[in-house]
């Protein structure tokens, strides 16, 4: 009985996929896979924790629950609704319909609340190289699993070839070219697959005694601080050093690399995810290693950053000290994949172009509250075209130091590199600009109340904030939906408004993207994130995606209920 179980379970991981690839889309690009709590060895945890590899690179659980999967698929616009079928259509035509497999009447009468997707170390503990992903089926009705299962069905052109490791048969099928899969079934409660059967004695080897990934420090902690979110329909797991590893040296990689800068520091990250009508939740931690020099300082003033910012900011990433944001991205980068961040890079340029050090001549009296934005620029004759600029601002933790700074790049842009510097006042404030051969390029720096020193790259863009915005960011109802958080003391928000920056006649030079990924852009209004240091090593974060229900000919939100959402594969 257990052969024939296997056999139906090797189709399950193209099931998987297929919920995982709709889940991911629906997140908006980065930053969503894990769910729910079922296993008797690991209350609370993803389920299979208890047979994954401590070293295991990340993990993702959904949510098998039907209504879970129609709220996501209710999600955005009609346009965004019907590329998510087409790609569950896609995925399930793919991977199930080839393998003789339906979701709905071989796998769900028996599987259980969630289903986990993990990405093993590239390397294994006896040096053989997996690193494929391993997908685990908790078995929550074994009588309707046996009963379905009974008869193995393996497609056309494929046979089933049965071992034994270690105690327990795993059945390996083959294609006419390729193994197809190998499945085995652990402790008569959970099905272990995968297209490198390395993985599955991997898992059965954690089983039988090896470390898992629920004694990966700060892995059950975390997503035990998490348990009070109800009816997540995802939970994420990332090994921050191991994905890197990964990223860099595999190009199947589970994670873009450009989604692990913020996290560069941390040992690991979780993540939980819900759906609130047209909101998608996330609620994070991440947790720095025990021998990292960085220590979180806990925030018990005011966020004032944001009253600083004018209310048609288009993107913004703020902090309360810029210099220990600066340091967080100062890791290793031996084996840093493409698209990571070097901030070697940037030291090394600003000292060939200006001759200064970074970390002594900038990052070091940059101490205090900091924001970096996009903001849109006021129209300036003779072309009143929109535009937008740069904006830094940053409060000096030493002030003196900062005006010697500036002093100096004030002599070098004149000397070196021929710009025009001059003094000049923006309503009443003295401002100093850079104006490059030919007005090519405008940058304005000063201070504002506070000891706030800012760098604005744009004409004009000074007046934005001098003496103070109109309309402050604070007060924009946008970012204040977008950043809605329960955290105490929060330290840095994360803004970003798509709704503004998808008007095609703004000159931001954003990549031109393909049309199905331009429906998605087009189907988020806001990406919003809150942090708050919980100590000196750990991270809380608190995500929202705002979803636009609007056609993309619409750029107001809807107030009529979604279409029914078409039926899952």
């Amino acid at each position: 009985m257990k052969l024939k179980f296997l056999d139906q379970l090797k189709k399950q991981p193209k099931v998987l996929a297929v919920i995982g690839a709709s889940l991911g889309m629906v997140a908006g690009g980065a930053v969503a896979w894990v769910l729910f709590q079922q296993k008797p060895t690991a209350v609370g945890l993803p389920a299979g924790s208890e047979v994954l590899p401590k070293e295991t690179v990340a993990l993702f659980s959904f949510s098998t629950d039907d209504n879970q999967l129609q709220q996501i698929k209710r999600l955005g616009t009609p346009e965004f609704r019907s590329t998510l079928d087409r790609s569950l259509t896609d995925w399930r035509d793919r991977f199930l319909t080839k393998n003789n497999l339906s979701f709905e009447r071989d796998i769900k009468p028996w599987v259980g609340d969630e289903m986990t997707i993990a990405f093993l170390s590239p390397t294994a503990p006896d040096g053989t190289t997996s690193g494929a992903p391993v997908i685990v089926l908790p078995i929550a009705n074994p009588e309707k699993a046996q009963q379905i299962l009974g008869t193995p069905k393996v497609a056309s052109g494929q046979e089933a070839v049965d071992r034994d490791y270690k105690g327990f048969k795993i059945r390996e099928v083959h294609g006419q070219t390729e193994r197809a899969y190998a499945a085995t079934v652990i402790d008569n409660r959970l099905v272990v697959m995968s297209p490198d059967p390395k993985s599955v004695e991997q898992a059965i080897d954690v089983y039988r005694g090896k470390a898992s990934v629920v004694q990966a420090p700060g892995y059950a902690q975390s997503f035990r601080q998490l348990e009070t979110t109800s009816n997540p329909f995802v939970r994420f797991y990332l090994n921050v050093p191991q994905a890197i590893a990964l990223a860099a040296n595999n190009p199947m990689q589970p994670i873009p690399p450009q989604t692990l800068i913020p996290l560069q520091a941390n040992q690991g990250f979780v993540a939980i995810g819900t759906v609130d009508r047209q909101t998608v939740n996330f609620e994070g931690i991440g947790w720095l290693p025990n021998d990292s020099k960085i220590r979180y300082r806990t925030n018990d003033q005011e966020d004032r950053i944001t009253n600083l910012l004018p209310a048609d900011t288009l993107l913004v990433s703020s902090g309360d000290s810029f210099k220990q944001f600066w340091q967080s991205l100062d890791v290793p980068q031996e084996n840093a994949p493409r698209g990571t961040f070097n901030p070697n890079l940037v030291r090394q340029s600003f000292a060939n172009l200006t001759g200064l050090d970074f970390d002594q001549d900038m990052a070091a009296w940059m101490d205090g509250e900091f924001a970096i934005s996009l903001i849109s620029a006021p129209p300036a004759s003779p072309n009143p075209q929109p535009r937008a600029g740069i904006l830094l601002l940053a409060q000096a933790s030493d002030r003196r130091k900062g005006e010697e700074t500036f002093k100096k790049l004030d002599v070098l842009m004149r000397d070196k590199f021929r710009f025009q510097v001059a003094e000049a006042q923006v309503a009443g404030k003295p401002v100093t600009n850079w104006v490059s051969p030919f007005s090519s390029l405008s940058v304005s720096h000063g201070w504002l109340d506070g000891n706030v020193a800012f760098i604005a790259i744009g004409p004009n863009l000074a007046s934005t904030i001098l003496p103070a915005p109109n309309t402050a960011l604070a007060q924009n109802a946008l970012f204040q939906s977008a950043t809605e958080s329960q955290l105490q003391s929060p330290d840095g928000h994360f803004f970003l408004n798509l709704d503004r920056l998808a008007t095609p006649n703004l000159p931001v030079p954003l990549p031109k993207l393909a049309p199905e990924n331009q429906k998605t852009v087009n189907a988020i209004r806001a990406i919003g994130a809150t942090t708050s240091a919980q100590d000196g090593r750990t991270m809380r974060y608190d995500i929202q995606i705002l979803m636009n229900q609007t056609s993309q000919s619409s750029q107001s939100p809807a107030t009529s209920p979604s279409p029914t959402a078409s039926p899952s594969p």
